[in-house]
């Protein structure tokens, strides 16, 4: 049992790690146990304040307002509160509570002077910033406050106007890493006010207002740029972004194209050879591939058969791109690739189209023709088929499986290289860092693989007893030899989405992986829980739970003789909590009593021992496993129903009563 005080430390670890979950239920699970606690409602009111629940974030600080009425962070909190939602006069009154309380703070002030400066009073906002700068010299808030207040009043000489112009980009990107796009916005257009030309100011505002949804003033913030600096093929790729998310693929197309003949000269190269030949070029289908299986231990899997030699040259890189319909993400993709290609006798592309209607061919060939070989499945063969095709099929030394909703960063492919062109023929696969992105592109979180493996490049050590247990990793950021393909085969069909856990705990059992810690590969998050069909079949239903169980059946059946039982049982018993504590919530939650119980029973399975039984019955004593309770109590009574005495009164025999016994 964890304390209080060690509840809030946690919970503020999870809420710097930007887990805003985890934080929320900590604090919950704090206000149960003791109502006023201050500390949790402020940090709830906090939380519910960033996630835009405002009226919300209000009662709470009022709360604790009338706990504790002379909390400044709590009426410096309402202030901003406040002054988010236009509030300005409470704002102000919020505010000067709080200085009245502690008459030595900057920030105070500053925040003051800022809602006093909306509201046109130049002359009390000024002489609150200069409150500020006489408090903390180096308060660059109140520094840039200050001569946006001058300028507005036309106070400023030219020079001051460049260097206040440098200093609204540079709080302007101070918001912006922390989320805060609104603030950053307006600090980014004060800059370029200040100083037109600054392009970095340009670029940050085009780059808010996209992570806003603000497409229509991104694009002219990001073709301004173009008009001072034509040939910057960075901006052509942040357009193709734009024009994408708004499903305007020519635009898209001709805006990528543009960014890669600017940034790659290979590319260009290419590019321009492929389309003087002016050939016709048809659909192509998947040729027939051999169906064979390799037996690793005591499982069968899909063989890789080896590269057919050649007189040519086999490339470094093999990159295969699954593809299964969607195109909001694909060029994107393709995009992130095509920008490191430098030959094909260094990277081969393949897309792996899996009977898509219609066909991705045009799509692909619109930015990777003469470079990418495109292939469609005559039929859907599965994701797993899918990829053991792609492998199948490629002839790179490492292959590098990225799902077409995931794009890869710049110096990924060089920088693998650098590491593992002369490493040890022991190394089976190597992985970088990753961070995790939503829908729309937005930074979520970075990977958890700090973490586990800290930042220190090189071999993992015993990288085999981690991955047994779970698995931080994401495809995007892991390459595989093809040897270790050959050696050990392909993806199991029979594990869904647990397919490439599967593979990594098979390549870690018989080899080494390189670790690059930097982040270099970006994955793609569905953060709406019913959004995807997949995630209803799989989580909705229970499936997730099946095959979450079977993969730890498949592993067993190779782990070295000396490590499987212990590493089999750390195994269960953390997938066990991890499907008691963060799976059955989802089928609970739409009603699916059949989808949760079946999660239980293949929780059980996982892990039947005396503890996890125990821990069980615990949790099925907590608010939310009440359907649960009342399903299993009447299928407990239907059972012995008939062997019941009629002489025991009904009210015995009701579900509520089989609880309590």
């Amino acid at each position: 049992m964890t304390t209080i005080t060690e509840s809030l430390q946690i919970a503020s670890k999870h809420y710097r790690a930007n887990d805003l979950t985890k934080a929320e239920q900590l604090y919950r699970q704090i206000l149960e146990k003791e109502p006023n606690h201050p500390e949790a409602l402020y940090g709830l009111g906090i939380l519910a304040q960033q996630v835009g629940q405002f009226q919300n974030a209000e009662q709470l600080l009022n709360e604790l307002l009338q706990i504790q009425p002379n909390s400044v962070k709590a009426w410096f909190s309402l202030g901003n509160l406040y002054q988010a939602q236009g509030q300005l006069p409470a704002a102000v009154e919020a505010y000067q509570q709080a200085i009245a309380l502690k008459t030595d703070s900057a920030p105070l002030y500053n925040n003051l002077g800022y809602t006093l400066q909306l509201q046109s009073k130049w002359e009390e906002a000024v002489a609150c910033y200069q409150k500020a700068l006489e408090l903390q010299p180096n308060c660059i808030e109140a520094e840039v406050n200050l001569g946006n207040a001058l300028h507005a009043q036309g106070k400023l000489s030219s020079q001051q106007q460049a260097q206040y112009g440098a200093l609204n980009n540079e709080l302007g990107r101070n918001r912006h890493q922390v989320k805060d796009l609104k603030t950053a916005v307006a600090y980014y257009r004060v800059a370029i006010a200040l100083q037109p030309d600054l392009l970095d100011a340009h670029y940050n505002l085009g780059m808010a207002l996209q992570q806003q949804g603000d497409f229509e003033e991104a694009v002219t913030s990001y073709q301004k740029i173009l008009e001072l600096y034509p040939h910057n093929g960075e901006i052509y790729f942040k357009l193709g972004k734009i024009y994408q998310d708004q499903n305007k693929l020519p635009e898209a197309i001709s805006a990528y194209q543009q960014g890669l003949k600017l940034t790659n000269p290979h590319y260009l190269k290419a590019f321009v050879a492929d389309a003087e030949t002016d050939k016709h070029q048809e659909v192509p289908i998947t040729p027939e591939l051999p169906q064979e299986e390799v037996i690793v231990r005591n499982y069968k899997f899909p063989k890789i058969p080896a590269v057919v030699a050649s007189e040519k040259k086999r490339p470094f890189w093999s990159v295969v791109i699954p593809a299964y319909k969607r195109t909001d993400y694909l060029l994107e993709c393709l995009a992130s690739v095509l920008a490191q290609w430098t030959g094909e006798e260094e990277m081969e592309i393949l897309v792996m189209d899996n009977a898509s209607t219609p066909p991705l061919f045009d799509l692909v060939n619109s930015i990777g023709r003469g470079i990418v070989s495109y292939y469609r499945n005559s039929q859907n063969i599965g994701l797993a088929g899918n990829h053991n095709t792609g492998i199948t099929l490629s002839r790179g030394q490492w292959i590098h499986i990225l799902h077409d909703d995931d794009y890869v960063l710049p110096g990924f492919y060089s920088q693998l290289k650098e590491s593992l062109e002369d490493c040890s023929d022991s190394v089976g696969a190597a992985f970088t860092g990753f961070d995790n992105i939503d829908e729309k592109g937005v930074f979520l979180s970075q990977g958890d693989i700090f973490d586990w493996y800290g930042e220190d490049r090189g071999i993992i050590q015993d990288w085999l007893s981690q991955i047994v247990v779970t698995n931080p990793l994401r495809p995007s950021a892991i390459v595989v030899r093809r040897q270790t393909y050959e050696r050990l085969g392909g993806y199991c069909s029979e594990l869904s989405d647990l397919n490439g856990w599967e593979v990594c705990k098979r390549i870690a059992t018989f080899y080494d992986c390189w670790y690059e810690p930097k982040i270099l590969a970006c994955y793609r998050v569905d953060t709406s829980l019913y959004a995807n069909k997949m995630s209803n079949e799989l989580f909705l239903t229970g499936n997730h739970a099946v095959f979450l169980r079977r993969a730890i059946e498949i592993t067993e059946s190779y782990l070295p003789d000396d490590l499987c039982t212990e590493m089999t049982a750390n195994a269960r018993s953390y997938n066990f909590e991890y499907l008691l504590e963060n799976r059955v919530i989802f089928p609970l939650i739409s009603g699916n009593l059949t989808g949760a119980l079946r999660i239980l029973q293949e929780a059980l399975k996982i892990d039947c021992s005396p503890e996890a039984v125990a821990k069980l019955f615990a949790w099925l004593t907590k608010d939310e496993a009440a359907p649960l309770r009342n399903e299993i109590a009447t299928k407990l009574l239907a059972i012995s129903e008939e062997n019941i005495p009629d002489k025991i009164p009904a009210e015995l025999k009701s579900p509520q009563t089989a609880i309590a016994l």
